[in-house]
């Protein structure tokens, strides 16, 4: 048991190092973004438990005090150091959006995601490695990156960042374009023959929204 005791510590040791790359390597393997998420995390919390398990069974302690504090230390731990270096955040697990009744806002009806934005975005520049990576697990899926602005140069930082792997351009309506974000930037916007049928703000693109993106592709 206290060999089990040590390869658990060592797991949770190298789930907490690795843990963002262990989220990244699962979304490569192909689990939904919902899983993606949440496996570190189970990882962790079934370290805990397998944690006092063995430390009960592999160290003779006589105080049930102390194995009691012991253990609930050793429980705990994992999940909440995982926790406080990578904390959940209230949309990560979002997939609630709105529905569009209404929209003047109109574009090729090749594509299937609009992302509304506007210039020098901290949240819009973030959006777009979450882009990337949809693109890469959906090659088919076609997304344009739409920017309120009147001038072209405005496009410049977007355009380096995105580099080609998806469509950016300014967008043909402004006030419409800013009318269906209400003023949350960037709002990801799902198409049906170019017209807006729902939406989700950033805060609400979590996993789960992207979970249902993708299986309406699919």
């Amino acid at each position: 048991m206290k060999i089990l005791f040590s390869l658990v510590l060592i797991i949770c040791g190298i789930t907490l190092f690795t843990f963002k790359s262990f989220e990244s390597s699962l979304l490569d393997s192909g689990f939904s973004w919902t899983m993606s998420k949440l496996l570190p995390y189970l990882t962790l919390a079934i370290g805990g438990i397998l944690l006092v398990y063995s430390f009960i069974k592999g160290f003779k302690i006589k105080s049930r005090i102390v194995k009691l504090v012991v253990g609930l230390v050793l429980f705990a731990t994992p999940f909440a150091v995982g926790f406080v270096l990578h904390p959940i955040y209230q949309g990560d697990f979002s997939s609630e959006g709105t529905e569009v009744k209404e929209s003047t806002v109109k574009v090729d009806e090749k594509y299937d995601l609009l992302i509304v934005t506007i210039p020098n975005c901290p949240y819009c520049l973030e959006s777009i490695t979450r882009l990337k990576l949809i693109k890469k697990r959906n090659p088919n899926i076609k997304m344009l990156f739409s920017v309120c602005a009147e001038e072209e140069q405005r496009l410049s930082l977007y355009r380096e960042l995105i580099a080609g792997d998806f469509d950016i351009a300014l967008a043909k309506d402004i006030e419409a374009s800013v009318k269906l974000a209400e003023g949350h930037f960037p709002t990801f916007v799902k198409l049906k023959k170019g017209l807006p049928t729902y939406k989700w703000s950033n805060d609400q693109f979590g996993a789960g929204a992207i979970d249902e993106l993708e299986g309406d592709l699919k």
